[in-house]
């Protein structure tokens, strides 16, 4: 349930939120569209937005790799691209 929330608040909220406030600094968008910047309180509002937002961003990628390293970097590797995950038990052994 959470990593379904998070998902969707990165690709749902955060994303659109980095490329609406970027544009919105934009000055050549800003002439085309005046009411995207009056939208986020002005350019100096919308740059903390745009900050605010790419750090998420860019912490939700952080956890993510960190998670991969942390659980085993070579087998999630391996899953991701094969889809295959090998599970080990400790102290079985298998006999031929």
């Amino acid at each position: 349930m959470l990593q379904k929330l998070a998902y969707a608040t990165i690709l749902f909220i955060v994303a659109p939120l980095i490329v609406l406030t970027g544009l919105a600094m934009s000055p050549t968008i800003d002439t085309a569209f005046p009411w995207l910047l009056t939208l986020f309180g002005g350019r100096q509002a919308a740059r903390t937005i745009h900050f605010i937002a790419c750090f998420s961003f860019v912490g939700f990628i952080v956890i993510h790799v960190l998670q991969v390293v942390l659980t085993g970097f070579l087998n999630n590797i391996r899953s991701m691209v094969t889809g295959w995950f090998t599970v080990r038990h400790e102290g079985v052994r298998h006999e031929a």
